[in-house]
């Protein structure tokens, strides 16, 4: 019984080990992403941390589960033999090594996605989002060589501690004979591995949206590690039916029904249609809305335009943003949808509803075709044309990360559009200001910036897209063409303030060559807004499926509502509110409280206010699901 004991005593130790790397891996969480963290929540830094071993337990424990059944299962003689004591060493060494390494991953990556790693990040290690990631490995590591640096000394300390605490057990082993308070011990010691991989003795496993309860939702990553966040979503990919309200009462600004009465435009004029998304455009790097980044084409182009200041967008990855934009489709669950399991479902897109009136579609990326799964997804949505890295068809220009530089890539498409009979619409996601933020070596940046790379970025994007209006503006269509820039996301943060709702803030522009459609709008706009209102600008006269609104009808409240590792956030002209699916959990004035630190959930004379944006929520949450759910994202389907 004593000889058991050392082993047991063996396993606490490398149990209090890994939380304390764990530990060490949210400090490094922490401080990379500090400005992220809010110091004005009432739990503290302190108890972020405490709160924190909760969560690092359950993942050490559910990771370690094979390990510790059978470190502690009593083989006697087999539990000596160094070939089975070299097995338990390498499968302890490989499993923490792995999630140890993830957790590192996302010190990194978490200024990109604003979310601890889910399984949507696997799709990157399958290849199912394109194989230019690998590609980034290096570039990755040598920008983030104190990370690997940290990893290979942790891999040494797990290694030697590992042989000293673990060879007395070995020893042990020699002497122990299988008795009822070995098997007692056994029991106990699996069921103290079930509790704590639940989290407690609570009714139900601690999950993602417990860590709201104890630092608020911009805290929530900080409680969370990536191991737990990776685990808790590997299969979360079905949405369940949602029932706030049965039956339904949908109005006519609630139901995703939009009908379009203007009178349909004579064939002849009907306007053509250019959507530039850029990549990774953040509001706050614009310096027309008092960014540091240089874009004075863009700055110019908006003196000219329809700006829209108050710009949202659907969520923080590509996969997310194109959809949105061309399809009016949000991001409402924990995968994107295009790689959803509803991906094959019948909707409606820009492209499917303008071919009804002869335009020709297209869609653009310069990196390789069936990236991110963009070319699926736009073949499914009704695009006839797909242009990828392959068809552009000169590898000396390849970027050597993404894909074609879009300095030669936007003349590309300059090049297919002027042979493409009119009206058209055509969409194009540039590539370069995406992470390792390089620009062309010809390209001299007017005023670099080492903090922020993506700035050096943004000022090549802005020259390139001068250069294509410059390219443009002579050929027959330019006049009649309306143009939306925007973005697919945001990036990284480039303040020194902590981030909120600039998290989402991105440019929305509508220009149409001399037009009157000029000036600023603060209306709250998101990416699936775009679309019903392109149509409305167009003349179109239809029934169309989408979750967003016309902006241009004043009839209907705007708002915009994102989705975040299990949390909605809905923002209108004056509130921001967090929601978990049952109930609110903060409502900041964010007009008046741009950094949300006045949390006003509490506050009775906000009580109304808090019903009726609940009850708008629920009617968009219950519509988003069961619409997907059933495959009646059409008009037709959807009255069925």
């Amino acid at each position: 019984m004593s000889q058991y004991k050392v082993r047991i005593k063996a396993l606490l130790f490398l149990y209090i080990l890994l939380l304390i790397v764990y530990t060490l891996c949210r400090l490094l969480f922490y401080w990379f992403n500090r400005l992220d963290f809010d110091a004005q929540t009432p739990n503290g830094l302190g108890s972020i941390f405490l709160h924190g071993i909760r969560y690092d337990l359950s993942a050490i424990l559910l990771t370690n589960l094979v390990f510790t059944l059978l470190f502690l299962i009593p083989f006697g003689k087999l539990g000596k033999s160094n070939w089975y004591n070299t097995i338990l060493k390498v499968l302890f060494l490989a499993i923490n090594l792995f999630f140890i390494s993830l957790n590192l991953v996302d010190v990194a990556y978490f200024p990109f996605v604003q979310k601890r790693l889910q399984n949507d990040a696997l799709l990157f290690a399958t290849g199912d989002k394109g194989t230019e990631a690998f590609g980034m490995i290096p570039t990755f590591l040598m920008q983030n060589w104190s990370l690997l640096v940290i990893f290979f000394g942790i891999t040494y300390l797990l290694n030697a501690i590992y042989n000293f605490v673990i060879k007395p057990s070995f020893a042990a082993n020699k002497q122990y004979v299988l008795s009822f308070s070995v098997i007692a011990i056994f029991v106990l010691m699996l069921g103290m591995n079930v509790l704590g991989i639940r989290g407690g003795l609570q009714l139900r496993p601690i999950s993602i949206l417990d860590a709201t309860n104890v630092s608020g939702v911009t805290n929530a990553p900080f409680v969370l590690n990536s191991s737990f966040s990776l685990i808790r979503t590997w299969q979360k990919n079905k949405i369940r039916e949602k029932n706030y309200f049965d039956p339904i009462n949908n109005s006519a600004c609630e139901s995703p029904i939009k009908h379009f009465n203007k009178d349909t435009i004579a064939h002849d004029s009907q306007m053509n249609v250019i959507i530039i998304m850029v990549e990774s455009l953040s509001k706050q790097y614009l310096s027309y809305f008092g960014g540091k980044g240089k874009t004075p084409f863009l700055d110019s182009l908006m003196h000219q335009s329809l700006v829209f200041t108050n710009g949202f967008a659907n969520a923080r990855e590509s996969v997310q943003g194109v959809p949105a934009v061309l399809a009016s489709l949000p991001s409402w669950m924990d995968e994107s949808y295009i790689f959803s399991r509803y991906s094959t479902n019948k909707v409606q897109s820009l492209a499917s509803i303008l071919k009804q009136y002869d335009y020709k579609t297209s869609f653009f990326h310069g990196a390789a075709i069936g990236s991110m799964g963009f070319y699926s997804f736009t073949k499914s949505a009704g695009f006839d044309q797909y242009y990828g890295r392959e068809d552009y068809g000169n590898e000396a220009h390849f970027d050597g990360s993404w894909g074609i530089w879009d300095h030669h890539f936007l003349p590309f498409m300059t090049k297919q559009l002027s042979n493409t009979k009119e009206p058209f619409l055509s969409a194009i996601l540039t590539l370069n200001t995406h992470h390792p933020f390089v620009v062309p070596k010809e390209f001299v940046v007017a005023q670099p910036s080492k903090k922020y790379p993506i700035l050096n970025s943004v000022q090549y994007i802005d020259h390139t897209l001068a250069q294509f209006f410059q390219e443009i503006k002579d050929e027959k269509w330019f006049q009649n063409t309306l143009f939306v820039i925007t973005a697919d996301h945001t990036g990284p943060n480039t303040t020194n303030k902590r981030t909120t709702i600039e998290d989402f803030s991105i440019p929305v522009i509508f220009y149409k060559p001399n037009s009157n459609l000029k000036g600023e709008s603060n209306i709250v706009m998101g990416q699936i807004d775009i679309m019903p209102s392109i149509l409305h600008l167009l003349g179109i006269k239809d029934t169309i499926f989408s979750f967003g609104k016309n902006i241009f009808d004043h009839q209907c409240l705007s708002r915009v509502i994102n989705y975040k590792m299990g949390i909605y956030q809905y923002t209108n002209d004056r509130f921001h509110l967090y929601f978990d699916g049952e109930k609110s959990l903060a409502l900041y004035d964010w007009k008046k409280d741009t950094f949300l630190k006045s949390n006003l959930i509490r506050d009775k004379q906000y009580h109304a206010t808090i019903q009726a944006i609940e009850k708008d929520l629920k009617k968009s949450i219950q519509n988003y699901h069961h619409t997907i759910i059933h495959n009646k994202m059409t008009p037709d389907a959807f009255t069925q």
